[in-house]
Protein backbone atom coordinates (compact mmCIF):
# COMPACT_ATOMS: atom_id res chain seq x y z
CA UNK A 1 0.00 0.00 0.00
CA UNK A 2 1.60 3.15 -0.90
CA UNK A 3 1.18 6.61 1.41
CA UNK A 4 -0.07 10.19 0.77
CA UNK A 5 3.87 10.52 0.47
CA UNK A 6 4.53 8.34 -2.35
CA UNK A 7 1.48 10.35 -4.34
CA UNK A 8 2.77 13.71 -3.31
CA UNK A 9 4.94 14.30 -6.13
CA UNK A 10 2.53 13.12 -8.73
CA UNK A 11 0.18 15.31 -7.36
CA UNK A 12 2.32 18.79 -7.06
CA UNK A 13 3.14 17.79 -10.87
CA UNK A 14 -0.86 17.42 -11.75
CA UNK A 15 -1.32 20.85 -10.16
CA UNK A 16 0.92 22.49 -12.28
CA UNK A 17 -0.86 21.54 -15.29
CA UNK A 18 -4.14 22.53 -13.69
CA UNK A 19 -2.94 26.00 -12.90
CA UNK A 20 -1.88 26.45 -15.75
CA UNK A 21 -5.36 25.24 -17.24
CA UNK A 22 -6.85 27.94 -14.76
CA UNK A 23 -4.67 30.92 -15.67
CA UNK A 24 -5.03 30.34 -18.94
CA UNK A 25 -8.82 30.09 -18.64
CA UNK A 26 -8.45 33.60 -16.71
CA UNK A 27 -6.63 34.92 -19.47
CA UNK A 28 -9.41 34.08 -21.58
CA UNK A 29 -11.51 36.09 -19.90
CA UNK A 30 -9.96 39.52 -20.41
CA UNK A 31 -10.36 41.22 -23.40
CA UNK A 32 -7.28 42.83 -25.20
CA UNK A 33 -7.27 46.36 -26.09
CA UNK A 34 -5.98 47.26 -29.69
CA UNK A 35 -5.37 50.12 -32.33
CA UNK A 36 -7.01 48.17 -34.70
CA UNK A 37 -10.19 46.78 -33.92
CA UNK A 38 -10.83 48.07 -30.34
CA UNK A 39 -10.79 44.69 -27.88
CA UNK A 40 -9.96 41.41 -29.03
CA UNK A 41 -10.46 38.13 -27.03
CA UNK A 42 -7.45 35.45 -27.37
CA UNK A 43 -9.45 31.92 -27.50
CA UNK A 44 -6.38 30.03 -24.86
CA UNK A 45 -9.30 27.99 -23.67
CA UNK A 46 -9.89 26.90 -27.34
CA UNK A 47 -5.45 26.54 -28.12
CA UNK A 48 -5.60 24.27 -24.42
CA UNK A 49 -8.61 22.24 -25.16
CA UNK A 50 -7.17 21.43 -28.33
CA UNK A 51 -3.22 20.86 -27.21
CA UNK A 52 -4.78 18.14 -23.86
CA UNK A 53 -7.47 16.75 -26.91
CA UNK A 54 -4.27 14.99 -28.57
CA UNK A 55 -1.51 14.73 -26.07
CA UNK A 56 -3.51 14.11 -22.88
CA UNK A 57 -7.19 13.60 -23.50
CA UNK A 58 -7.87 12.31 -20.00
CA UNK A 59 -6.83 15.51 -18.08
CA UNK A 60 -9.94 16.68 -19.67
CA UNK A 61 -12.90 14.93 -19.48
CA UNK A 62 -16.11 15.97 -20.83
CA UNK A 63 -17.73 16.80 -17.52
CA UNK A 64 -14.40 19.22 -16.78
CA UNK A 65 -14.71 20.59 -20.60
CA UNK A 66 -18.35 20.86 -19.84
CA UNK A 67 -17.92 22.94 -16.68
CA UNK A 68 -15.34 25.14 -18.60
CA UNK A 69 -17.74 26.45 -21.06
CA UNK A 70 -20.52 26.90 -18.60
CA UNK A 71 -18.02 29.15 -16.58
CA UNK A 72 -16.92 31.21 -19.27
CA UNK A 73 -20.27 31.85 -20.61
CA UNK A 74 -21.56 32.99 -16.81
CA UNK A 75 -17.86 35.06 -16.76
CA UNK A 76 -18.13 36.68 -20.27
CA UNK A 77 -22.36 37.31 -20.00
CA UNK A 78 -22.67 34.71 -23.07
CA UNK A 79 -25.75 32.42 -23.31
CA UNK A 80 -25.17 29.99 -21.12
CA UNK A 81 -24.17 26.75 -22.63
CA UNK A 82 -23.19 28.24 -25.90
CA UNK A 83 -19.39 27.99 -25.02
CA UNK A 84 -20.00 24.42 -23.64
CA UNK A 85 -21.48 22.97 -26.59
CA UNK A 86 -18.90 24.23 -28.34
CA UNK A 87 -15.90 23.23 -26.55
CA UNK A 88 -17.37 19.77 -26.26
CA UNK A 89 -17.78 19.69 -30.35
CA UNK A 90 -14.09 20.98 -30.28
CA UNK A 91 -12.97 17.58 -28.24
CA UNK A 92 -14.97 15.10 -29.64
CA UNK A 93 -13.36 16.53 -32.83
CA UNK A 94 -9.86 16.36 -31.78
CA UNK A 95 -9.61 13.54 -29.93
CA UNK A 96 -11.84 11.43 -32.70
CA UNK A 97 -8.95 12.29 -34.93
CA UNK A 98 -6.03 11.80 -31.65
CA UNK A 99 -4.10 8.75 -33.47
CA UNK A 100 -3.67 10.56 -36.84
CA UNK A 101 -2.71 13.87 -34.90
CA UNK A 102 -0.09 12.55 -32.26
CA UNK A 103 2.46 11.28 -35.25
CA UNK A 104 2.26 14.65 -36.80
CA UNK A 105 4.97 17.77 -36.80
CA UNK A 106 4.34 20.83 -35.22
CA UNK A 107 3.27 22.24 -38.78
CA UNK A 108 0.72 19.70 -38.82
CA UNK A 109 -0.25 20.43 -35.38
CA UNK A 110 -0.77 23.89 -36.52
CA UNK A 111 -2.61 23.98 -39.25
CA UNK A 112 -5.13 21.50 -37.66
CA UNK A 113 -5.52 24.45 -35.12
CA UNK A 114 -5.89 27.26 -37.55
CA UNK A 115 -8.89 24.33 -38.79
CA UNK A 116 -10.58 23.68 -35.71
CA UNK A 117 -9.80 27.64 -34.08
CA UNK A 118 -11.55 29.19 -37.29
CA UNK A 119 -13.98 26.41 -37.20
CA UNK A 120 -15.41 26.87 -33.48
CA UNK A 121 -15.09 30.56 -33.81
CA UNK A 122 -17.03 30.60 -36.65
CA UNK A 123 -19.99 28.35 -34.95
CA UNK A 124 -20.15 30.10 -31.91
CA UNK A 125 -20.42 33.52 -34.25
CA UNK A 126 -23.20 31.53 -35.57
CA UNK A 127 -24.83 30.49 -32.53
CA UNK A 128 -24.75 33.54 -30.83
CA UNK A 129 -25.98 35.52 -33.89
CA UNK A 130 -28.56 32.30 -33.76
CA UNK A 131 -29.46 33.28 -30.38
CA UNK A 132 -31.00 36.80 -31.28
CA UNK A 133 -28.32 38.58 -29.35
CA UNK A 134 -26.43 40.27 -32.37
CA UNK A 135 -24.85 39.73 -35.32
CA UNK A 136 -21.30 40.72 -34.39
CA UNK A 137 -18.73 41.85 -37.93
CA UNK A 138 -17.85 38.62 -39.14
CA UNK A 139 -14.06 40.74 -39.09
CA UNK A 140 -13.91 40.14 -35.11
CA UNK A 141 -13.87 36.34 -36.08
CA UNK A 142 -11.53 36.13 -38.45
CA UNK A 143 -9.16 38.78 -36.51
CA UNK A 144 -9.42 36.73 -33.79
CA UNK A 145 -8.77 33.35 -35.51
CA UNK A 146 -5.49 35.11 -36.48
CA UNK A 147 -4.45 36.14 -33.25
CA UNK A 148 -5.20 32.53 -31.81
CA UNK A 149 -2.80 31.40 -34.69
CA UNK A 150 -0.22 33.66 -33.77
CA UNK A 151 0.00 32.64 -30.08
CA UNK A 152 -0.82 29.32 -30.27
CA UNK A 153 2.80 28.10 -30.70
CA UNK A 154 3.54 30.03 -27.82
CA UNK A 155 0.62 28.80 -25.94
CA UNK A 156 1.80 24.94 -27.08
CA UNK A 157 5.71 25.38 -25.82
CA UNK A 158 4.11 26.16 -22.60
CA UNK A 159 1.80 23.06 -22.51
CA UNK A 160 4.63 21.49 -23.92
CA UNK A 161 6.54 21.63 -20.90
CA UNK A 162 3.88 20.87 -18.66
CA UNK A 163 3.49 18.02 -20.24
CA UNK A 164 6.91 16.66 -19.64
CA UNK A 165 6.15 16.89 -15.71
CA UNK A 166 3.10 14.79 -15.85
CA UNK A 167 3.88 11.39 -14.93
CA UNK A 168 2.94 8.12 -17.39
CA UNK A 169 -0.50 7.20 -17.77
CA UNK A 170 -1.40 4.39 -19.94
CA UNK A 171 -4.80 5.01 -20.99
CA UNK A 172 -8.07 3.90 -23.77
CA UNK A 173 -6.83 7.02 -25.52
CA UNK A 174 -3.31 6.22 -25.94
CA UNK A 175 -2.19 5.93 -29.55
CA UNK A 176 0.99 3.99 -28.62
CA UNK A 177 1.34 1.03 -26.42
Amino acid sequence: MQSFADHFPVFLRMLIVYLLMFSLFLLNTISFDTTISGTIDVPFIMMMLYYWSIYRPTLIPPILVFAIGICFDLLSGLPVGLNAFIFLFLRHIIVSQRLFLTGQSFTVIWIGFMIAGFAALSLQWLLFGLTGLQWLAIDKVILTSFVAILFFPLIAVVLHTSHKALPYIQDHYSAVS
